[in-house]
């Protein structure tokens, strides 16, 4: 649950249901948890189908103070907040069916009323503190924590104005396609994921947003347990409130973990490819973010160029991000023709009008065959 204990848990609860003994169904009537002022509703039930099962239920939490519901949580469970005041409610009901074994017909559906809003954060969570230098987490090749400075003003720092309009348009594509929609949270993905992992019998795919990677790497450590999950949850919702998008990414830009040791756009712009971030070419940015989920991997051949396997990956990226009209005509063809290269501050490019193995394996150019 937590890194620290956790005390002054006021938990209640009952429920009224019945099970087959042979394991066959499963239903609850009618359940209730109490955890302080927060209450949680459910019914449901788990009945054998097939080769399957099929899990349906419904759940609600009605419409509670939101700083009845941060008072709610046990001491150590989120030391982050302590200190923070809230004002508005949040409410939500959900529901949903998943048949495990036909899994492309999931039904899950939720609907939230929420207006909280943090009136007060205490000094090592307020925004205020990443106008000037300030100290981030950072792990070294063995695992060790240690800390970082930057921040503007520190060599390592880059303003967004200064960086490659194609470290949006890569982080965009690979890491949150609805960032400039959503207030933190993106539905579809939480969807998306659930229905994956589902499908692969264990966790594959996560739904964090940007906004969500940015309050972990702010201001939480890598433990998986539901003390992070729910104080990143929170504290994405406090950045967003308080932050315009372009401030998110520029601050995402400048803590993002891009390699070993490795921090930040500018240091990474250095590191691969001995250049600036706002140099970057639309191949180097996209491979700068094609490592974000696993940053201590690299993929390049021998002499340097990025292997052709992953070559390919970085085409049908570009070609994604054309789709989603976030890279012109010219962008693209012009992407196409990159070699990505470490230690190269320009990408080798074919000549215009010789062939480039397209994303779907397809030979283009002036002079390739329609």
């Amino acid at each position: 649950m937590s890194d620290e204990p956790v005390r002054g848990l006021e938990l209640a609860w009952r429920a009224r249901g019945e099970a087959m003994l042979d394991g066959s169904k499963l239903r609850l009537e009618e359940g209730e948890i109490d955890l302080g002022a927060v209450r949680v509703k459910a019914h449901g039930a788990i009945e054998q189908s097939g080769d399957g099962r099929v899990v349906s239920g419904e759940v609600e939490v009605p419409l509670t103070a939101c700083q009845s519901m941060l008072e709610s949580i046990p001491r150590g469970l989120a030391p982050k907040l302590a200190g923070m005041r809230m004002a508005g409610s949040f409410g939500l009901r959900g529901r949903g069916q998943v048949d495990t074994g036909r899994l492309d017909r999931m039904r899950v559906d939720w609907d939230v009323s929420n207006s909280c809003r943090v009136t007060e954060a205490p000094p090592e969570v307020a925004v205020e503190r990443f106008t000037r230098p300030f100290k981030h987490a950072a792990y070294g090749a063995d695992g060790v924590r240690i800390e970082l400075e930057t921040g503007p003003g520190t060599p390592g720092w880059t303003a967004l104005a200064a960086t490659s309009r194609f470290m949006e348009v890569a982080v965009l594509t690979t890491e949150d396609g609805a960032f400039h929609r959503h207030h933190g949270f993106d539905e579809e993905a939480i969807r998306n994921s659930i229905r994956e992992n589902l499908r692969k019998g264990r966790f594959v795919r996560g739904a964090s947003t940007i906004s969500m990677q940015l309050a972990k790497n702010l201001y939480l450590d890598r433990t998986k347990n539901l003390s992070r999950k729910l104080q990143e949850a929170v504290l994405t919702m406090y950045l967003e409130q308080e932050l315009t998008k372009e401030q998110i990414l520029e601050l995402y830009f400048n803590v993002v973990e891009l390699g070993s040791m490795v921090y930040g756009v500018g240091p990474a712009a250095r590191h691969y490819f001995g250049t600036s971030a706002g140099e970057l070419s639309l191949g180097q940015a996209l491979y700068m973010a094609s490592v974000l989920p696993n940053p201590k991997n690299q993929h390049f051949a021998a002499g340097g160029a990025v292997a052709p396997g992953w070559t390919r990956y970085l085409r049908k990226l570009m070609e994604v991000a054309h789709a989603r009209k976030r890279i012109s005509d010219d962008e693209l063809a012009e992407g196409l023709r990159e070699t990505v290269v470490r230690g190269s501050p320009s990408p080798r490019r074919a000549p215009r009008g010789d062939e480039v193995e397209g994303p779907d394996g397809v030979m283009e150019g002036d002079d390739a065959a329609p």
